[in-house]
């Protein structure tokens, strides 16, 4: 009942900002509205099963004087079909494992559908001078490249969930104090629940011959961690790296990630992505089935395989029309993903996707495990 009221007065906040007379300079809200199709099969096409997605996001920020921020965001779904209906407990999932305090609200949960809302963001951030101090339900954006984000030890995130682009947060308080014009010191704390341990770590990031470097030390649910990660060029190309490190302890081994990225972009409007992910831990033999693969992606398990490749090449067509694809391929499980999507501004804040995914791994012969294929319109606010 508390969750339910929170939100419900957020919501009713956000409605007399936007209709009232008050000062608009202190709010900001903004959302979106989304319908999304998607059907799913094995490599024999026989068991299509197709799932249904209304999504709904409030963002509103309030800013009452120059030092102070505070904000809250939502985020909505209704979920019906086949998904719901073959996943037992289907609602108790949709739930972010980062978040120490529950939230969350289910409206129904009756075969096959399912109504839920949670406070995606809940935080009071203040600021002055070279301090910075942020507590409450936010995101700790500590990853430099673009799909794996080793560095990203507070909420990592899954980069086959396009629908979410805001990423996950976590319950944390962060304090960053600005050295310099180059360089910052941040802390940060997340109490993780019932499922995760805290996570605490420091980071420090300055620019050297034109590269922006940060160092992480910190505890990883009872681990030690210490990490690095880079942002800067080879000529007129990008290049980008990320590495972490967790210790061994008596019951788990220690644990090594590490990811390389370099993007170019061509006169001709083409832009090019390929990056390198190593996990210590990851697979790097046959399979026996899809559901081998373990894609709940956590900061030790960025993908479930040792080795991963992959390319991303990107061509806006018309200003209006945007082609993009990815090919991430796996080594000893033969793991190959094929990503297309394709992107289309059918007005003024209105956009149509449409998503393919294809598994294909190495079984008894090389052969497809899963597709995918999601159809979305959204409407921006």
């Amino acid at each position: 009942m508390k969750q339910l009221l929170l939100i419900l007065t957020f919501y009713s906040l956000a409605s007399v900002a936007q209709d009232s007379s008050m000062n608009i300079r202190k709010w900001e809200i903004n959302g979106y509205v989304k319908s999304m199709q998607s059907v799913s099969t094995t490599n024999n096409l026989n068991d299509l099963l197709s799932s249904n997605l209304l999504h709904n996001r409030i963002n509103t920020k309030w800013k009452p004087n120059a030092n102070f921020t505070l904000a809250a965001e939502f985020r909505t779904r209704v979920i019906w079909g086949d998904e719901v209906r073959l996943t037992p407990g289907y609602a108790a999932m949709l739930r972010n494992s980062n978040e120490y305090k529950n939230l969350s609200v289910t409206w129904l949960q009756q075969e096959p559908i399912v109504v839920h809302t949670n406070t995606e963001r809940l935080w009071i951030d203040w600021q002055k001078n070279r301090w910075n101090i942020r507590a409450g339900r936010q995101r700790i954006n500590w990853g430099i490249t673009t799909i794996w984000n080793p560095n990203d030890i507070f909420n990592t995130y899954n980069f086959l969930d396009f629908d979410y682009e805001e990423r996950p947060g976590s319950d944390a308080e962060k304090v960053k104090y600005n050295v310099s014009v180059f360089s910052n010191l941040e802390v940060a704390y997340a109490a993780g629940n019932h499922l995760t341990k805290p996570v605490a770590a420091v980071k420090y990031d300055f620019n050297k011959t034109g590269y922006d470097i940060q160092l992480i030390a910190g505890i990883y649910q009872k681990r030690f961690t210490i990490g690095a990660g880079w942002a800067g060029s080879i000529r007129d190309a990008g290049f980008k790296g990320e590495l972490q490190y967790y210790a061994g302890n008596a019951t788990q081994k220690a644990h090594f990630n590490a990811g390389l990225e370099t993007d170019y972009a061509f006169q001709n409007g083409w832009y090019l992505n390929t990056g390198i992910l190593y996990n210590s831990e990851g697979l790097l033999s046959n399979i026996n089935s899809f559901d081998s693969l373990n894609f709940k992606f956590t900061p030790l398990n960025l993908m479930p395989t040792k080795w991963n490749f992959v390319v991303t090449g990107s061509k806006q067509i018309t200003p209006l029309f945007t082609c993009t694809t990815s090919l991430l391929y796996a080594p000893g499980t033969n793991l190959l993903l094929l990503l297309p999507s394709f992107n289309y501004n059918l007005a003024t804040n209105l956009d149509a996707d449409f998503v393919w995914q294809s598994f294909f791994a190495e079984t008894s012969h090389f052969k497809a495990l899963n597709h995918r294929a999601f159809l979305r319109l959204k409407l921006s606010f």
